[in-house]
Order: structure tokens, then C-alpha cells, then sequence
């Protein structure tokens, strides 16, 4: 028995919606409310030239998982004040040859944590700073222990080393 024209488009509309929403679960943004982001992202979320983003739980490793801000200055003015924010030498000469050639080379430096709340709450007193001079990007790691730290340190020169 053949099946109905009817049943034949039931089924194929069925089948798109069906595809439709694991495709909007999948795709769709997730954000994480104000409240709980960090400060610094709070601090640069409307700063004029500076496109913050908060991202939680971002996967470093197979079982690493920290939040992260990252800072990325629009022009060339905004990235020497986000440098001088954060303490941010200027590349050697030989470093900057890299940079001129597009060669992305992650530079990482421990921060203290942004707020004493942070410190009270996380045993470990700093953060993870990886600063791109390429992109104009500050990438701060929010992290809790030594295993995160090396995590991050792997992670960062395993990008600055796989181009």
C-alpha cells in the first residue's frame, strides 16, 4: 500500500521542524547574565572602542574549563590605553618582525585577580593574561589553581606555536 500524499508531506514537515529546533538549540547564542560576568568585563562592557566579551566555562583542555574575558581594542589609540591598563610592554624588535610577518604569537603574564571578591572567593591570587599583539587582544583567564594555570599555559603556547 502506497502511502497518501498527505502522510508524505506530514511526515517531511514533521522531519523539518523536528530538524529546525535541534538546529536552533545548537546555534543559538548563549549569554550569561550581567550579574554573573566579571568584573572586568562589567568594567569595559561600555567603554567606547573596546569590544568585551564574557565567556564561562570556555574548554582549554579535555578537563579544563574557565571563564574568560577578552578585550579587544578597535584602533590602534584604544590598544596603547588597554596596554598601559594592564602593564603591557611593547614587543622587542625581533618579537614585533613576527607580528609585521602575521605571525600571531601569544604573549602570557600572571595578573592579580581584578577584585579582592575574587581573591576571598578562589585560593589562587591571579589570573592568566594572553596578550595579542596581532589582534589587539587582552584574553584574561579567570583561574582557580595551579592545574588551570598550566592548562592555560599549554593551551596559549600551543596557539602561538600551531599557526
Amino acid at each position: 500500500m502506497r502511502p497518501k500524499p498527505k502522510q508524505i508531506i506530514l511526515s517531511a514537515v514533521i522531519f523539518l521542524a523536528v530538524l529546525g529546533v535541534a538546529l536552533a538549540v545548537r546555534l543559538w547564542p548563549r549569554t550569561v547574565p550581567f550579574d554573573q560576568c566579571s568584573d572586568l568585563y562589567k568594567h569595559y562592557a561600555n567603554v567606547e572602542g573596546i569590544d568585551a566579551t564574557f565567556i564561562k566555562d570556555y574548554k582549554v583542555n579535555d578537563t579544563v574549563f574557565v571563564d574568560v574575558t577578552l578585550l579587544e581594542a578597535t584602533d590602534s589609540v584604544i590598544w596603547t590605553s588597554l596596554k598601559k591598563d594592564f602593564d603591557v610592554p611593547n614587543p622587542s624588535p625581533n618579537f614585533q618582525q613576527f607580528i609585521d610577518n602575521g605571525e600571531d604569537l601569544i604573549y602570557v603574564k600572571l595578573i592579580p585577580k581584578s577584585t579582592t571578591t575574587d581573591t576571598i572567593l578562589t585560593p589562587y591570587p591571579n589570573d592568566v593574561l594572553a596578550i595579542s599583539h596581532l589582534k589587539r587582544t587582552l584574553t584574561v583567564f579567570h583561574i582557580k589553581n595551579k592545574e588551570e594555570l598550566n592548562a592555560v599555559r599549554h593551551y596559549n603556547y600551543d596557539k602561538s606555536t600551531n599557526q
